[in-house]
């Protein structure tokens, strides 16, 4: 099972901010989204293959970034709104 996180920067405290400052090797903006994914070690690749798979991750999640760059902020809640309630409402 998989724990996913997502937060805006300025919504994060001052020390959970700097430790991901200190993760990524730089300055977050306010304005950014941060992302964490738990994943339990047997989905855990091996360490030869994790730093291509990393970039790979990246590449993917930087390309679908560009895809919704002009969708607003509100629009993307609502869709996820629209998305927990139909999860809710078919398997309540």
């Amino acid at each position: 099972m998989q724990t996913v996180s997502i937060q805006k920067a300025n919504k994060l405290s001052p020390s959970v901010k700097s430790g991901v400052e200190e993760l990524l090797a730089k300055q977050i903006d306010d304005d950014e989204e941060v992302s964490v994914i738990a994943v339990p070690p047997q989905q855990t690749p091996a360490l030869p293959n994790r730093a291509a798979l990393a970039q790979r991750l990246e590449a993917f999640l930087n390309q679908r970034a560009e895809k919704t760059i002009q969708v607003s902020d509100e629009e993307i809640d609502t869709a996820i709104d629209e998305g927990v309630d139909h999860v809710r409402h078919s398997h309540g």
